[in-house]
């Protein structure tokens, strides 16, 4: 062998020789280069997700919050378990006094007055006010206070949004309210003017949109000669958002085209959005055709009714869920998948700037992130669970708890939006009112610190199959690691306890699921939402 080395590089055939290794070196390198770009090329008809890093836009953090509404004394704002509870959820922005007490509530006195409490047309608010007023009297001495909401908010970083009262109060104490908050140095930016003050229940007080606003001007103007800084709100209806009120509402319509008349003294309008259609015999199979139909085709309808009328104002979605705490969906893993999907929705809507889930928590399984463990009485929805008495008082956390808990650890990492499309999107076809009509399968979004190092994608599947979908940054196919953690069950009606209509079992059902791997082996489960954690190095 050494012979054959010396002769031929000794001799003037070395030339070929070389020439003829370098060739096969070259030939090498060729085909490496080859497969190498093969694995780099996106899969013909495969579900793509399609990120582009290049253009940014500061995240929303406003987005994900909590309506708090503690009038009925389950819980306090700075009890260790209330606390606990929401600072694993991590939102960035509650809501006070809630809802519809906010329109009885004197922040001073830090309640209520009795008598104020049935001072509306609605004989059921009125009776559920008073039957409130009572336990608030029994377990809290009648009192919510502010400053322990502004305690629990500072302690946790969260933003606050306030509803100050023209129902039963006036623009002194309104601007009195910011007053105070400013010399505490509670950095409190929005307040709004009231709570759905466009319902019958209040036609006593605000008859017409122009007594409403008349009303809510000289708050705003005492508000803001206080503090030239804050944002108001006023009360618009959610009409567009329902197709059935639509022809038969027509004072909603004529109370948001009278807010759109003098958009002078107001920063946004404020819309309460709520899926409706709690149909008790309908199978939870059509809700879910029902529900995502509604998220895709409705919600994007309502929102060119609202930017046309108020062009220039942020929307705050201060309440949102599906409706009434005796829908079949409530506390079910669809349930779940909804809050995820809508959470989404809302992402992509450029002009929404607050919202808050209603509600963080209060009693029943219907509406709340989490509440107490009660029994079963005649009077309530409350029917199926099966929790053993011994359970009762106990905190459980509802189905839609682990869905905003991911929501909460990926807004913890973020502070950028960036761009996502999906290619080769797969079908849902929808029902009752969507009927037969076609809904993309998977909706996605994707966030992550302003340098784009670390990517986590928001995925609902809103369907019952799964999928393995390819991942892409700009342009390119990804195929490193993958931490994904996700809620997703193989039943629809799965519970964290039962709900109004569905026997349910006592166990915690709808939880967070984790896997970690390549992404050339993700599985995005059926009826599931979670997040995905990219390292874009």
């Amino acid at each position: 062998m050494k012979d054959f080395f010396n002769r031929h590089l000794n001799s003037e055939s070395r030339k070929p020789f070389i020439q003829k290794c370098c060739m096969g070196l070259l030939a090498v390198m060729i085909l490496f280069l080859y497969f190498g770009c093969q694995k780099q090329k996106t899969l013909p008809d495969t579900l793509s997700l399609e990120i582009d890093t290049q253009q940014g836009k500061p995240l929303r953090r406003g987005l994900y919050g909590f309506n708090t509404n503690m009038i009925s004394g389950d819980y306090g704002y700075l009890d260790d378990d209330f606390i606990a509870l929401t600072k694993e959820l991590a939102p960035k922005t509650l809501r006070f006094p809630g809802g519809a007490v906010g329109n009885f509530y004197h922040w001073e006195q830090g309640g209520f007055f009795e008598n104020e409490m049935v001072s509306t047309l609605s004989t059921k608010l009125n009776r559920r006010n008073k039957g409130n007023y009572v336990k608030l009297q029994r377990r809290r001495n009648g009192k919510i206070l502010f400053d322990d909401f502004m305690q629990l908010c500072n302690s946790l970083n969260i933003i606050p949004t306030i509803v100050v009262n023209l129902w039963t109060g006036s623009p002194e104490e309104s601007a009195a309210w910011v007053r105070y908050a400013k010399e505490k140095g509670y950095q409190i930016t929005h307040w709004e003017l009231g709570n759905e003050y466009y319902l019958p229940h209040y036609l006593n007080k605000y008859p017409t949109v122009g007594t409403y606003m008349a009303e809510a001007k000289k708050h705003a103007t005492a508000m803001k000669a206080v503090n030239p800084d804050i944002k108001v709100s006023v009360c618009a209806t959610p009409i567009a958002f329902h197709k059935e009120g639509w022809f038969v509402n027509k004072q909603q319509r004529i109370w948001d085209e009278g807010l759109a008349a003098d958009t002078s003294f107001y920063d946004a309008y404020t819309v309460h959005v709520y899926a409706y259609k709690a149909i008790r015999k309908k199978k939870i199979e059509e809700m879910r055709g029902y529900l995502m139909g509604w998220i895709h085709f409705a919600v994007a309808e309502a929102i060119d009714y609202y930017e046309k009328l108020f062009p220039d104002k942020e929307m705050w979605i201060t309440e949102w869920n599906i409706a009434n705490p005796a829908n079949r969906v409530a506390n079910t893993q669809l349930h779940a998948m909804y809050v995820g999907d809508f959470f989404l929705k809302m992402l992509a809507i450029p002009n929404v700037t607050q919202a808050n889930f209603h509600v963080i928590t209060g009693p029943g399984k219907g509406f709340p992130v989490f509440s107490r463990i009660t029994p079963p009485t005649p009077n309530t929805f409350w029917k199926y669970g099966g929790e053993p008495e011994s359970d009762f008082g106990n905190t459980i956390r509802r189905a839609v708890y682990p869905a905003f808990q991911l929501i909460g650890e990926a807004f913890l990492e973020a502070d950028t939006q960036f761009h996502l499309s999906i290619q080769n999107q797969p079908l849902l076809t929808g029902a009752i009112e969507y009927k037969e009509r076609q809904i993309p399968g998977i909706q996605a979004e994707v966030i992550g610190a302003g340098t784009a190092e670390h990517l986590i994608v928001l995925v609902s599947n809103r369907t019952g199959e799964q999928y393995e979908p390819q991942l892409l940054i700009d342009g390119k196919r990804y195929k490193g690691n993958i931490d994904y953690r996700y809620v997703a069950d193989e039943r629809l009606n799965a519970t964290n306890g039962g709900n109004a209509e569905m026997e349910g079992s006592a166990k915690i059902e709808v939880r967070i699921q984790e896997w970690r791997g390549e992404s050339t082996k993700l599985v995005i489960p059926k009826n599931s939402f979670g997040i995905l954690r990219l390292e874009n190095k």
